[in-house]
């Protein structure tokens, strides 16, 4: 409870920000990043949408992801969401890397393995995010936009949660000196 307090009154006093910063700075980047990834996510999702409403909007290699159905319903937010998730992780990645968890990896193999690491931890929240999104969407084929809008909002909570323990935990671990 006095973690609370303290916490409370470095929030409410400015001139403290600094101290909150030092003290909270890789949560609080994360945070920040974690959101202009989801603004990312969720902007990217929404061009992608309106670009590829259905199968024939289309390319012809990429029309088997509206063929993806598990029972009722359709799965037009399936390409949506990979052209989204492509272009978030990548600026995730770059934006984690060098200012919340301030990598020291040099050397392209060591960058190259981050590089993996992230991208395989953000391929398990894709299929996160997929299946929240079917679930919420495609599933009760319920057709708003500010409903679909609000179940995105959710799956990218889930998913933020998600990311940043695979990226604390996982793939920018500190190592021990």
């Amino acid at each position: 409870m006095s973690k609370i307090k303290e916490l409370l009154s470095l929030c409410l006093h400015p001139s403290k920000w600094g101290e909150l910063f030092k003290q909270y700075r890789e949560i609080i980047l994360y945070v920040i990043f974690g959101a202009l990834t989801t603004l990312v996510s969720i902007v990217t999702y929404f061009v992608a949408r309106l670009a590829f409403p259905d199968e024939n909007a289309a390319p012809d290699f990429l029309k088997w992801m509206y063929r993806l159905t598990f029972g009722e319903g359709d799965s037009s937010t399936v390409l949506p969401n990979v052209i989204s998730w492509i272009i978030s992780v990548t600026f995730a990645f770059v934006t984690n890397r060098l200012f919340v968890f301030k990598s020291r990896a040099r050397g392209f193999c060591k960058i190259a393995l981050e590089g993996v690491s992230f991208y395989a931890a953000r391929l398990f929240t894709l299929f996160v995010d997929i299946i929240l999104m079917y679930l919420l969407v495609n599933l009760p084929n319920i057709q708003n936009g500010f409903y679909e809008f609000c179940a995105k909002v959710f799956s990218n909570i889930v998913v933020l949660v998600l990311n940043y323990i695979f990226s604390k935990l996982f793939i920018f671990k500190k190592k021990k000196s």
